[in-house]
């Protein structure tokens, strides 16, 4: 009985398991048999692609020779057109010239390139969506040329040559292959008119040759078929009709592999019968089943032998009464049943655990009371811990508690918790706690506590009862901890985490949170509300004036008048530097917007007093209006930015509401940038040079720079259609460097070529301001030492000069003792008092073309020209008119007092190698 019981309980299973590892064996490789016949199958189907393919790759450079030479005796004949109409095969078609010369039924060309290339050419005329052969040596099944025959309208050649494109590969031409090479016939707009045909006629004797020497496995047979599925070629030993009918109905007793070939519009077939493939997977398996059986065989034996050895006689005893013994042992039960094993076996060693877990358990039980407790108190613990009675009160506090709630541990015994300030925010919790869970629940959580000072903490608090080995309810123990700090700094972290440092306002998180609120309630009640973007116009120079400390306390002051200019329920928020948000909520109306940002601007310009220095800024503001922009909340939040940088880039001061144009202008700004970057990396930017004469003598005394842009399509930029972009970027540093060094390398080359004058720069305002600005002159002046400073001439705008008049007026001190020289460009245009012309260390004014232009009919004008010209005599001031165009208006000039001008009326701005000979024809000038 043991014999059959160890049996069935080992070796069976193990037998079984040998078993099934010789099938699963034998099935797997079966499966991989049949797999790799099928795979050598696929493999066949590519050898034959492969020679497809090489057979047009041999003859495809042919087709590509014979297509330039084509081309190239097409193109001898004149350019390709359409001349009426010509009647071919009774047919009314477009009239296809090349240069002067129809080409229908004229095989001039097309016998030419046979008699060289060996192969077919065909000129087709476009008709409608048709291609009609008009010339062609391609023959018909009667030897005759195929004229006014048409390219297959369902082929993959006329798709490609509709849409102006060519096309090469293999296609049918009346019923036999060509690798063939089509191209377009375009006309001079650009249009197809025809196209060009070559070819060469595939052997396909040599294919038909090699397909039917070609098998696979014993009964198999290779095949391939055309576009319509028609057998072309197939094994020898297999008839077109049985290969056809297998291909088409898929036996399932046949396996098929399949290659189809793109540029021949072909499909290779390989085909064998299952049972054959089956046989052969079989025949492969006797070996593996053989010695499968033979080494499971021994295993079995070696099996049976270790079991006994070394299983049954280390264990001592019978399996299943050491697997129930363990059973027990697990359930807690230590009891002694009489049971005796071998020495030094695996019961026997367990046997005498049990006992020694018996005697332990005996200890345990015996000194549980004492444990109970002594294991609930922790004297060296952080967190105060408490011990009740069952009637809640304390029996044992330890030193943290003490030190916690400021009571002494005589203090607190036989007090309640509620007693010592535990809760004292819920009423009678301890008591409502200990009744309600009749001495088996347990709580956790946040509480607020008084100490003996009478100080208020916030702890978190654990209770929870301790029951003796039975069940029976012993204690309570109390674990708390004082989280007064942690609350606190969790308090000012998620502030901060919200909120910006410096202004305390809602940061960018916090406003997209609030936007994403706003949205969903004017959703939901059909209300609009305002999105907008605030930057400072002039807060850069303030911070390098004045520090950045005096800065950080303008941005307070800011945001307290912000706020004061918002409802209750508006949001403003600070994004980051000098840049705010604004979220105007409620049923507000456009025009109210409109309001609400016009006193935001006023508030904004009203000067600022900040340890008794007196400072302004101005903003730019962009918004955008919802439900009119209906866009995701961060969408919204850059149109209006992409509004901003509008109103910035136009002037500033002033808000502006976003539109789509505006959105594609700023896309258009972008890549504008990209283009400038491109434009300078690629030498696309020119110089060119406007003479300043005195016209008086007719004397040169100088060139004014002025930049252009020479695009690839030879199109000329002037300044006005890119500089707008860049003005108010650091580009315009990068570019500004750019003109001066190329200012100075021509004004050097002149100096050689024995030309002496000054040149003047436009330097735009953002420029200027750089604080680089006067290192990096010095640096460029440096490079150019046989250059003398004073040949070159700044002109800044008026706005340019007021915007930071203090910053400004140091920076032209500065650059002046380098020895350069400034002019005021434009002056009478812009909006500045005259008396900043005496405060600015100018050298030059420069009258305002608009002025000039209406002096003569004008009296404003003329009155404005004769003042400019009386302050700059009486400041000491040089000035130049621009925009002269008439001798007439240069007359006036030289009456006024005004010796210098320039203008069209004396020459429009030329290249740098141009001015040499302009020089030396003028030279005096005379209008």
């Amino acid at each position: 009985m043991k014999r059959l019981t160890f049996f069935s309980r080992f070796l069976m299973p193990l037998l079984l398991v040998g078993v099934l590892a010789v099938l699963s064996t034998a099935i797997y490789m079966f499966s991989l048999n049949m797999q790799n016949i099928k795979n050598n199958a696929f493999n066949e189907t590519n050898k034959i692609a492969n020679l497809l393919e090489m057979a047009k790759s041999l003859v495809g450079e042919h087709v590509y020779s014979s297509m330039e030479l084509l081309k190239h005796n097409s193109a001898i004949k004149g350019k390709p057109s359409i001349n009426g109409t010509i009647s071919l095969n009774n047919e009314i078609i477009p009239n296809l010239m090349l240069g002067n010369e129809s080409q229908t039924k004229n095989e001039e060309i097309v016998d030419g390139v046979t008699s060289i290339g060996n192969g077919t050419a065909t000129l087709f005329v476009k008709n409608n969506n048709e291609f009609i052969r008009i010339a062609t040596n391609v023959r018909t099944k009667t030897n005759t040329r195929a004229i006014g025959t048409r390219l297959d309208p369902k082929g993959k050649a006329i798709k490609q040559l509709i849409m102006g494109k060519p096309f090469y590969g293999i296609v049918d031409i009346l019923g036999d292959p060509y690798i063939s090479g089509y191209e377009p016939i375009l006309d001079q707009g650009g249009n197809v008119i025809g196209a060009w045909y070559v070819g060469y006629k595939v052997d396909v004797q040599a294919i038909d040759l090699a397909i039917k020497k070609w098998g696979y496995l014993k009964t198999g047979f290779v095949a391939i078929t055309d576009y319509n599925h028609s057998i072309r070629f197939i094994s020898e030993h297999f008839s077109n009709a049985k290969g056809a009918k297998i291909l088409e109905y898929k036996p399932k007793d046949w396996i098929i592999a399949n290659k189809i070939i793109p540029d021949w519009n072909f499909e290779v077939h390989i085909a064998y019968p299952a049972k054959e493939a089956y046989l052969i997977s079989i025949g492969n398996l006797y070996p593996i089943l053989l010695l499968g059986s033979l080494f499971g065989f021994a295993l079995f034996i070696i099996a049976q032998h270790a079991i006994k050895r070394f299983v049954l006689a280390p264990l001592g005893g019978d399996p299943e009464y050491a697997s129930a013994l363990v059973s027990r042992i697990k359930q807690g039960d230590f009891s002694d049943d009489g049971v005796r094993a071998a020495p030094n076996t695996l019961i026997d060693n367990m046997l005498k655990m049990r006992k020694h877990l018996r005697e332990m358990v005996t200890e345990i039980k015996n000194n549980a009371d004492r444990l109970s407790v002594s294991s609930s108190v922790f004297q060296h613990a952080h967190d105060g811990i408490f011990i009740t009675d069952s009637e809640a009160k304390i029996i044992e506090v330890n030193p943290a508690f003490t030190s916690i709630t400021g009571y002494s541990r005589e203090e607190s015994i036989s007090k309640t918790p509620e007693t010592l300030g535990f809760a004292y925010q819920i009423d009678a919790f301890f008591s409502q706690f200990f009744e309600s869970t009749d001495h088996q629940g347990e709580w956790r959580g946040e509480i607020w506590n008084l100490r003996k000072n009478g100080e208020v903490y916030t702890a978190w608090l654990d209770i929870f009862p301790v029951s003796d080995e039975s069940g029976v309810f012993q204690h309570y123990v109390g674990v708390f901890s004082d989280i007064t700090l942690a609350k606190e700094q969790q308090k000012s972290l998620e502030f901060l985490a919200y909120h910006d440092s410096l202004t305390h306002l809602p940061n960018r998180a916090l406003f997209s949170n609030q936007l994403q609120k706003s949205l969903s309630s004017a959703k939901r009640n059909k209300e609009m509300i305002a999105i907008c973007y605030l930057d400072l116009d002039n807060f850069k120079p303030i911070n390098d004036e004045y520090g950045h400390e005096v800065g950080d306390q303008l941005l307070i002051l800011l945001a307290e008048r912000l706020s004061k200019n918002l409802r209750k329920n508006d949001t403003l928020a600070r994004l980051g530097g000098d840049e705010f948000a604004i979220l105007l909520n409620g049923q507000r109306g456009e025009n109210e917007f409109s309001n609400t940002l016009d006193r935001i601007l006023s508030s904004i310009e009203t000067p600022f007093i900040i340890s008794n220095q007196t400072m302004c800024v101005s903003a730019s503001i962009g918004y955008t209006i919802y439900p009119i922009d209906d866009n995701p909340p961060d969408t919204l939040l850059r149109h209006a930015d992409h509004a901003m940088y509008h109103a910035k880039t136009h002037g500033g001061k002033h808000y502006h509401l976003f539109d789509l144009e505006l959105a594609k202008l700023f896309r258009n700004q972008l890549q504008i940038k990209d283009d400038i970057a491109e434009a300078l990396a690629s030498q696309q930017l020119r110089m060119y040079y406007q003479p300043q004469i005195n016209i008086r003598t007719g004397e040169v005394i100088g060139m004014e720079a002025l930049i252009r842009w020479q695009l690839p399509s030879r199109k000329l930029l002037l300044p006005s259609e890119f500089l707008p972009f860049i003005e108010h970027t650091q580009q315009i540093v990068t570019l500004s460097e750019w003109i001066i060094d190329t200012v100075l390398k021509q004004i050097a080359l002149w100096q050689h070529e024995g030309l002496n004058f000054h040149v003047a720069i436009n330097i735009a305002a953002q420029h200027l301001s750089d604080k680089r600005f006067v290192s990096s002159l010095e640096r460029i002046l440096n490079t150019y030492p046989e250059v003398s400073p004073d040949k070159l001439n700044f002109e800044i705008t008026e706005s340019a000069a007021i915007g930071d008049i203090k910053n400004v007026t140091r920076i032209i001190n500065d650059c002046k003792k380098l020895g350069v020289t400034f002019a005021i460009d434009d002056f009478g245009a812009g909006y500045s008092s005259l008396t900043y012309l005496r405060r600015l260390p100018v050298d030059m004014i420069k009258i305002d073309r608009s002025f000039i232009h209406g002096m003569l009919n004008d009296a404003d004008d003329l009155a404005v020209v004769s003042s400019i010209i009386t302050l700059c005599r009486e400041f000491n001031r040089g000035v130049i008119a621009e925009g002269i165009e008439s001798i007439e208006q240069g007359t006036k000039l030289i009456d006024l007092g005004c010796d210098f001008a320039q203008g069209h009326g004396i020459a429009k701005p030329m290249p740098a190698n141009k001015v040499a000979k302009w020089v030396q024809s003028n030279s005096p000038f005379r209008f």
